[in-house]
C-alpha cells in the first residue's frame, strides 16, 4: 500500500552523507536535483518543516460552466466557500449516508475562470470517483477526467505547539505560488503543493524550500504525524460504504455544511447532526513500541480495541510507525483514560495502546445515549 497507511514506502530523496554546515543543508535526490535550505535569517531555532511526496494520492479534474452547481449537489461541503477560499475539504456520500470517499478540492492553479477544480483523493478511489461523478453528470455542461498533470506533496511541521501556525506564510498577502494550498482542515496539517509531473523540478523545489525552512524527508512520515492528530484520510481510515461523515470528524474538520441544502446522502447526516449525538469518533492511538510492523494489512484491518475490563470500545482504522487511528466510543475511553488493548488474530501477547482527546476538538462533545 503506497499511501503509507500501514507500510512506509521507500523515500524519493536522500541527504548527503557529509554533515551540513551550521547555516545550510545540502539535499540531493534521485533525479539529480540539488537544493540548499538556508537557515532563518533572524537566526531563530524554529523547528524544521518536512516536505514530502504523497504517492498514494491522485487528482480528478472537474471543469465546465456547470461545475460549481454540479459539485454542490454531490458533496457535503458548500462550493460557495470558494468565494473566499482556494481549497475546501469535503466528502462524497452514498445514498444511504455512508462515506464514498473524502477529498480536498482545489481551484485549478492555472485556470483562467472560476469553473475549474481539482479533487485530491486516495489513489485507489480516483477511478471510482471519476465514474461516480460521470454517473450524475446527465445534461450538465461539465467535464470529468483523471488528471496526471500534477503530483501532490505536503509541507508540514511535525514538532510544534498545538496552536502554532502551519507555515511562515503571511496569510494577509496573496499566496506566493498558485500551486500552494493551505490545508483547510487544520493549520497543523500544513500545506498541500501541486508539483508538475513533467519537466525539470529544480526551480520549483528551490523556490518552495526557500518558503519552507526545512527538509525533504527520506521516509514517509506524514501519515504517522497525521495519526497523532487524530485525522483520517483515504480508503483505509474511511472505508467505502462503512464510515459515516460525523464519526469521521468531517464536521469538525470543516468538511460539512448544514446550511447548503440537499446533496446525495444528506438526510442521515443532517438528522444525526440535529439530534446532537455522535457516540463514536476517529481518535488517535499511540502504541507502546512498534508492535505491528510485521503484521499483514488484512489482519490489522478493523481489529478490535478493548478497555481494561475486556469490553470492546472500538475498531482499528489505521497504523503506521507506532501511531494509529481508532474508531472509538467516546464515553468509554474519555475521560476515564487508561490503557487499551488491541486484539489481533494470531497474536497472543497484549498490544497496548493509549488514546487522548485531540486538542482541536470542541470543548463540549455530546455523546449521550
Amino acid at each position: 500500500w503506497t499511501g503509507g497507511l500501514f507500510r512506509p514506502a521507500t523515500g524519493l530523496f536522500r541527504f548527503d552523507r557529509s554533515p551540513p554546515s551550521a547555516s545550510k543543508r545540502t539535499i540531493s535526490c534521485s533525479s539529480c536535483v540539488r537544493s540548499t535550505v538556508n537557515s532563518p535569517p533572524d537566526g531563530s531555532q524554529q523547528k524544521p518543516y518536512s516536505f514530502e511526496p504523497l504517492s498514494g494520492r491522485a487528482l480528478v479534474r472537474v471543469h465546465g460552466e456547470d461545475s460549481v452547481s454540479f459539485l454542490q449537489g454531490l458533496m457535503t461541503n458548500d462550493m460557495r466557500h470558494f468565494e473566499h477560499s482556494r481549497a475546501i475539504y469535503t466528502m462524497f456520500l452514498r445514498v444511504n449516508g455512508r462515506v464514498f470517499c473524502d477529498a480536498l478540492v482545489y481551484r485549478h492553479p492555472e485556470a483562467k475562470g472560476n469553473d475549474d477544480f481539482l479533487l485530491e483523493c486516495d489513489r485507489p478511489a480516483a477511478s471510482r470517483l471519476e465514474k461516480h461523478l460521470k454517473l450524475y453528470r446527465l445534461r450538465k455542461k461539465v467535464q470529468v477526467l483523471l488528471d496526471e498533470t500534477y503530483h501532490t506533496w505536503v509541507a508540514y511541521r511535525a514538532q510544534a505547539d498545538p496552536e502554532a501556525k502551519a507555515l511562515p506564510v503571511d496569510e494577509r498577502k496573496a499566496h506566493p505560488d498558485p500551486h500552494l494550498f493551505k490545508d483547510p482542515r487544520l493549520p497543523r496539517l500544513g500545506y498541500r503543493v501541486l508539483m508538475g509531473s513533467n519537466g525539470d523540478q529544480t526551480e520549483k523545489l528551490d523556490r518552495l524550500l526557500e518558503t519552507f525552512p526545512g527538509e525533504i524527508t527520506t521516509v514517509p512520515r506524514y501519515v504517522p504525524f497525521r495519526y497523532t492528530l487524530g485525522v483520517g484520510e483515504g480508503e483505509l481510515n474511511l472505508p467505502d460504504g462503512k464510515a459515516f461523515p460525523l464519526e469521521s470528524n468531517c464536521d469538525w474538520l470543516h468538511g460539512v455544511s448544514f446550511h447548503k441544502g440537499c446533496y446525495i446522502g444528506q438526510e442521515l447526516t443532517a438528522r444525526t447532526y440535529h439530534t446532537g449525538v455522535t457516540r463514536k469518533r476517529l481518535m488517535p492511538l499511540q502504541f507502546e513500541g512498534l508492535p505491528l510492523e510485521d503484521v499483514p494489512i488484512d489482519v490489522l484491518r478493523e481489529a478490535d480495541i478493548k478497555n481494561q475490563a475486556g469490553a470492546s470500545v472500538g475498531k482499528l482504522r489505521g497504523y503506521s510507525a507506532g501511531q494509529g487511528l481508532g474508531l472509538l466510543r467516546i464515553e468509554k475511553v474519555l475521560p476515564a483514560g487508561g490503557p487499551l488493548t488491541l486484539s489481533v488474530p494470531g497474536i497472543t501477547h497484549s498490544i497496548v495502546c493509549h488514546t487522548i482527546r485531540p486538542f482541536w476538538w470542541p470543548n463540549e462533545t455530546n455523546t449521550r445515549s
